[in-house]
Formats: structure tokens, C-alpha cells, sequence
């Protein structure tokens, strides 16, 4: 066997492993950031391209093929691009991109809401570059936040609130509502605590006054 044609299939298994690192904790997912971090650069990711290791899944992040569906798989990626040279298990840990409204209530699984634009909280404030993306600027509290299969996302409470805060119709936001609760991930004094936070039912009736109108709209 010709000995360039061996050295290349040996850089592209290394390169793959070095990859995998990444990926394994991503849902099969490795950014051109992260992948330059390990030295492995661009012509070397199109040779994995081309040979059916990854398959380009958005603007520098690639998906090793064959790896597990992601239900929400476009707003993992999107997140992934918000700080694409650090690994995603290290942000989740102190997270700064948070996933809110529609797009977290896709990922807890609760309600039928549109989840475009990808809707994050931020800690900073920052400029959407994409239509698919848009931001909010604030810090939450640790209890408003969760990490579900390695992504930042509000908590169900907090994730209805920011939807009323939001001005959803309420038969909408009931349905999220219904879910949660069929899920056990609401009940009526977190979901009153979490509208206090947002500052904005006020003017709406008070916040213990809403959660008890979403919990009972919610019962069948």
C-alpha cells in the first residue's frame, strides 16, 4: 500500500478520535472551533466530510454521522454556535446561554409553540447575527434553570412565566401548562413564584392570581 495513502487514513482516524471527544458528550456533535482547538483544521474536516466520518450539519458544526437523533436537534446547534470553541458540558455547568420560552418549552416537551426563532437568555447583552436566533438580556436565579440532556434551559415554571411575560394567548400557554403538570414538572406555588420573578404579571393581576387561572384552564 502506498505509504501517503496509509498516512492519510491514519490522520483521519486520529483526527476522528480526537473529535469524538467532543462529540461524545454532544449528541454527536463537533464544532470547527473545537475541532481547531485539537489540530484539526479545515482541510482535514472536509476529508472527513468527504469520507463519511461527519456530515456538515450548519455553518462550522459538523455531526458525526450515524450518531442519535436530536428531537430539538437544530436549537442544540444553535446554542452550540453561541460560544463554539469551549465545550458544551463546561458552559452547562455555568451557563450564560440559556434556552427560554417556546424554544425551552420544545425541549421540556410541553405545549405546541412555534420554537423559531431559537429564543435564548443571555448574561450580556448580544447582537442576533441570524433571523433564527434572538435574544434576551438578564441573569436568572439557579432555581430558574435546568439542564436537560446537556443543554441550559429554563425550568418549566420559568419557562410559562417568560411565556405570559411574553403575552402568549393563555389557551396556548394552558396547554404548556397541562403538559407540565402531566409530566410532574409544575405545580401551582412554583409556577406563582416563577411569574413574581418575571416583574411583568403585575399589571396582568398579580402573579398567584395567573397561576391559578393557568392551573385551572389546564385541568380537563
Amino acid at each position: 500500500m502506498d505509504a501517503s495513502v496509509s498516512g492519510i487514513r491514519t490522520s483521519r482516524a486520529e483526527a476522528a478520535r480526537r473529535l469524538e471527544e467532543f462529540a461524545a458528550g454532544q449528541h454527536g456533535y463537533v464544532t470547527r472551533a473545537q475541532a481547531n482547538r485539537v489540530g484539526v483544521y479545515d482541510e482535514m474536516l472536509a476529508r472527513l466530510v468527504r469520507s463519511g466520518f461527519l456530515d456538515p450539519a450548519d455553518h462550522g458544526v459538523y455531526r458525526f454521522r450515524g450518531a442519535p437523533d436530536l428531537p430539538w436537534a437544530s436549537l442544540w446547534v444553535a446554542w452550540l454556535r453561541l460560544d463554539a470553541g469551549r465545550d458544551a458540558f463546561e458552559r452547562a455547568e455555568r451557563p450564560t446561554e440559556v434556552a427560554r420560552g417556546s424554544s425551552a418549552a420544545w425541549v421540556h416537551g410541553i405545549g405546541d409553540l412555534v420554537a423559531e426563532p431559537h429564543q435564548f437568555w443571555t448574561a450580556r447583552p448580544r447582537q442576533a447575527r441570524r433571523k433564527d436566533v434572538a435574544f434576551r438580556t438578564g441573569t436568572l436565579p439557579p432555581t430558574d434553570v435546568a439542564v436537560v440532556q446537556g443543554l441550559p434551559v429554563t425550568t418549566a415554571a420559568r419557562t410559562i412565566a417568560d411565556l405570559v411575560a411574553d403575552h402568549y394567548d393563555l389557551e396556548h400557554v394552558a396547554d404548556a401548562v397541562a403538559d407540565a403538570i402531566a409530566a410532574r414538572l409544575l405545580d401551582e406555588a412554583e409556577l406563582a413564584a416563577a411569574l413574581g420573578r418575571t416583574g411583568s404579571v403585575r399589571q396582568r393581576g398579580g402573579a398567584a392570581r395567573i397561576a391559578r387561572q393557568l392551573i385551572a384552564s389546564a385541568r380537563p
